[in-house]
């Protein structure tokens, strides 16, 4: 599509001022450093051509989260009304939409994302705005401006591995993620997910299923700012 072709033009002002980005969840909650990576698969639209680097060695302290919303790998979610299981253990604790669950099988996670040893998959997705992100969601405005679309919710993830109690941040790798939407959203819209990564890295992620409540969109390893838009 010509439109997103020229996304890359549009938002040149936005990301120069993204160089900068932090993307911090609330409440404190991740506390693992930030990546930059531009890595690309099939089903998405980047507008940077860089490659994405391997994971990463390094680790850090695990992200302090809140208890109550720590799920295990394989728990059951409901995600707008139906049950799923999500396949990586984490913090799920955005409350903007009806439930979300990692559906890629948790052997093909760690394939995806590189993981050796005793390294597990893990993910903290917090609710954001401009207030806690605001260059992020400065830089996601003025994408969905480009495609004439409307943010309906906006989420921090970062998406790595824990070693041993220790947080691991990833830069390559990637897992399909879905969302329910907010009750009051209109299901006759077409929706997709764009992400801002910190350097200013932006992607667009179409829809990946075929229920109008919810929305399946790829997450890619490290931390980002996701916004579900509605066209």
């Amino acid at each position: 599509m010509k439109l997103k072709k020229a996304l890359a033009v549009i938002l040149t002002a936005t990301m120069v001022m993204s160089s900068a980005l932090m993307v911090c969840a609330s409440g404190g909650s991740s506390g693992a450093p930030s990546t930059s990576s531009s890595s690309t698969t099939p089903s998405s639209k980047s507008s940077s051509s860089s490659d994405s680097s391997s994971s990463d060695s390094s680790s850090s302290s695990s992200p302090s989260v809140d208890a109550a919303v720590v799920k295990s790998a394989d728990a059951p979610v409901s995600v707008a009304g139906v049950s799923m299981k999500t396949s990586v253990a984490g913090a799920y604790a955005a409350k903007s939409v009806q439930g979300i669950a990692v559906v890629t099988p948790l052997a093909a996670v760690k394939a995806s994302l590189g993981l050796t040893g005793s390294q597990v998959p893990a993910i903290t997705i917090y609710d954001t705005d401009l207030k806690k992100s605001s260059a992020a969601m400065a830089s996601i405005n003025a994408a969905a401006d480009a495609l004439g679309a409307k943010v309906i919710v906006s989420l921090n993830i970062n998406l790595g591995a824990k070693d041993k109690g220790k947080w691991v941040t990833l830069s390559s790798g990637s897992v399909a993620l879905t969302a329910g939407l907010p009750k009051n959203a209109d299901i006759t819209k077409t929706y997709s997910a764009i992400l801002v990564q910190p350097g200013g890295v932006i992607t667009i992620f179409e829809d990946q299923d075929t229920n109008p409540k919810t929305v399946t969109f790829e997450v890619k390893a490290g931390i980002g700012t996701y916004a579900i838009v509605a066209k």
